[in-house]
């Protein structure tokens, strides 16, 4: 069928073969995303380029919400899956999607709402990249209800253990978003308009595949009419795994727009700093991998021997996470490192600009291991079910991040340069936060199955007026 169950077997195994699809999957969306800044910036412009990157800030700050809520209600699917709870699987599957798409929605009219004032009067993007950034994000929230519905579907597939299928989406859209780049903005000369719109389009093929694979493939999946309906017992279990995971990514997302109005106030006095920072945060973006990575992995592991009651084998699964994300790490940061300065070039940002990009690089490279440490764990501490620590954690670290760089910024001689030392003092703050809550166990505590009763009885009083 398909699924894998993670909770028989060697733990290493299972990790390495589950993430390296999510890693490949995740190195194709860093590609297609990044493939917009390269075109952009050597075909159009280094200024187009600028304001691709700022309005790249804004647009994630949506996509993070989707990431959240997905993120939450893939802690329900994982266990439900464990326990061998196919029918509250069912049900789980049919609400979460109808969530997701509506909120979904609903976002692409708050966008449309508040897009211009956020670029304008938040984020305080000059002048002279304002009106593109508009532009991109006007079209780039159009699209945001298949975002949504994408992951969404991803995170259920995961959940299955199904970890190659977000690989083939991805696949699905890199091809089809760099097609479409080279088509509106080389061919066609649509500048940054012609990106946003390749971009769209590449999200809403992806999850058209997306549906289609995993109705077709998973029989368990396939709904009869009248069973796709919205189940409010699940709704309130899922909304209680998401809102916590929702609120961290919405979070998160507000600190990266401080630390980008930071690098707007800073781009006056230091010309070059918003393109140079944008392609080294490109490049940033690709070192993350193997650590959100291994947080997906270990969410979906110790999801599903939570859900199978297996608490042994988390500390074995942590440990062998950490060792092959580092390693995997190791790896890309030795070619990052060596190819920093063609891979700042690639952004055609040059001069000023360039020696900005690869100083933010031979900084930040070094320190990333860290991440990795960080992620393996809460990736943990999110499976289990305790996504409002996680989500505490997440939040305090950004709040952390945001306070150091604007304190250091303007009191210390480092001045621009804290806009990415503030990432190592984040990650160093995490993996305390993270370990002791780790160490003391509490975590063990928060499973969705522990409910068993409580949601069986409220299945039977929502299916028997149906009857």
């Amino acid at each position: 069928m398909g699924a894998k169950r993670m909770t028989e077997g060697a733990p290493w195994k299972h990790i390495l073969f589950f993430a390296l699809p999510l890693i490949a999957g995740h190195f194709l969306q860093q590609l297609y995303n990044t493939v917009d800044g390269i075109v952009v910036g050597q075909f159009v412009s280094s200024e187009a380029l600028g304001a691709v990157g700022v309005c790249t800030t804004l647009c994630l700050a949506f996509l993070c919400l989707a990431i959240g809520m997905s993120n939450g209600c893939a802690v329900v699917f994982s266990q439900f899956f464990g326990a061998k709870r196919i029918e509250d699987l069912r049900k789980a599957v049919a609400t979460g999607i109808i969530i997701l798409v509506a909120m979904g929605l609903f976002l692409t009219g708050v966008g449309y709402l508040i897009g211009d004032f956020m670029l304008k009067s938040v984020l305080a993007v000059p002048d002279n990249y304002l009106a593109d950034s508009q532009m991109y994000f006007r079209i780039y929230i159009s699209g945001m209800a298949f975002q949504f519905l994408f992951n969404v579907c991803s995170a259920i597939l995961r959940s299955l253990g199904d970890s190659k299928a977000t690989l083939y989406f991805l696949i699905v859209s890199s091809v089809s978003n760099v097609a479409l780049d080279l088509l509106f903005v080389c061919s066609f000369k649509w500048g940054v308009m012609g990106a946003a719109v390749a971009t769209v389009i590449s999200h809403i093929l992806s999850a058209v595949v997306a549906v289609i694979y995993m109705f077709k493939k998973y029989e368990m999946l396939r709904f009869q009419r009248g069973e796709f309906k919205f189940y409010p017992h699940i709704a309130k279990i899922e909304l209680k795994m998401a809102i916590p995971t929702t609120l961290q990514q919405f979070v998160v997302s507000l600190g990266s727009i401080a630390l980008q109005r930071l690098v707007s106030t800073f781009e006056l006095t230091t010309p070059g700093l918003l393109p140079g920072y944008t392609a080294g945060q490109r490049i940033e973006q690709f070192m993350n991998i193997p650590a959100f990575s291994m947080q997906a992995t270990m969410s979906v592991y110790t999801g599903q021997n939570v859900g199978a009651g297996k608490y042994e084998r988390i500390k074995t699964g942590r440990a062998s996470a950490r060792i092959i994300g580092i390693g995997i790490q190791l790896v890309i940061g030795i070619v990052a490192f060596v190819l920093r300065h063609p891979l700042i070039r690639l952004f055609g940002v040059t001069g000023a600009a360039e020696e900005i990009g690869v100083e933010f690089l031979t900084t930040m490279i070094p320190m990333v291991f860290l991440f990795v440490l960080s992620m393996s764990t809460l990736g943990t501490l999110i499976g289990a079910g305790d996504t409002v620590f996680a989500s505490f954690n997440s939040i305090s670290m950004f709040v952390f991040r945001c306070a150091m760089a604007y304190l250091l910024a303007f009191t210390t001689p480092l001045g621009y340069r804290m806009i990415w030392l503030n990432l190592p003092l984040g990650w160093i703050y995490s993996i305390i936060m993270t370990e002791v809550r780790y160490a003391k166990g509490k975590w063990k505590e928060k499973a969705v199955v522990k409910h068993d009763m409580a949601v069986h009885n409220a299945q039977q009083q929502e299916e028997q007026p149906a009857e």
